[in-house]
């Protein structure tokens, strides 16, 4: 063998035992990147959104109001003490009156108000669409679930 062949074959060599050993650290160098970008992107993100973990004013206040009732309270003075309009009011042939309000509990989750008579019959973390379905009344009507 002559020596630009011999040398040709050792380049050879070295290159694919460099690019085996690079390519066998890659995947765990890119993961540890990764995670690391999406954690900075993901705390970025966080400290931008207002509504993350009842971080804005609006949160706090509406969280507030909400933890000081109780069901049978007259639902207007909460109305009045949330001091924004609902989202959606929807009603039903049963005399609820459902009010949404949106990014409450967070940013995808909204707090309803359920009245029956002007009095609260339900409050929490849900939709509207979901407490003024069919399936939350039994009998025709005369009362919740």
């Amino acid at each position: 063998m002559s020596m630009k062949r011999t040398l040709a074959c050792l380049s050879t060599v070295i290159g694919f035992a460099a690019l085996n050993l690079l390519g066998g650290c890659t995947p765990m160098v890119t993961g540890q990147m990764a995670e690391g970008g999406f954690s900075a992107a993901k705390s970025a993100l966080g400290a931008l959104s207002p509504t993350t973990a009842g971080a804005d004013e609006r949160q706090k206040h509406m969280q507030a109001t909400l933890n000081e009732i109780e069901v049978g309270d007259d639902v207007q003075p909460v109305l009045d003490k949330l001091g924004e309009q609902p989202r959606e009011k929807s009603g039903n042939a049963q005399g609820y009156t459902c009010y949404e309000f949106p990014s409450v509990y967070s940013a995808t989750e909204a707090a309803v108000l359920v009245a029956l008579n002007g009095k609260i019959v339900f409050y929490g973390n849900s939709r509207c669409s979901e407490q003024m379905s069919q399936d939350k009344f039994k009998g025709g009507g005369e009362g919740r679930k």
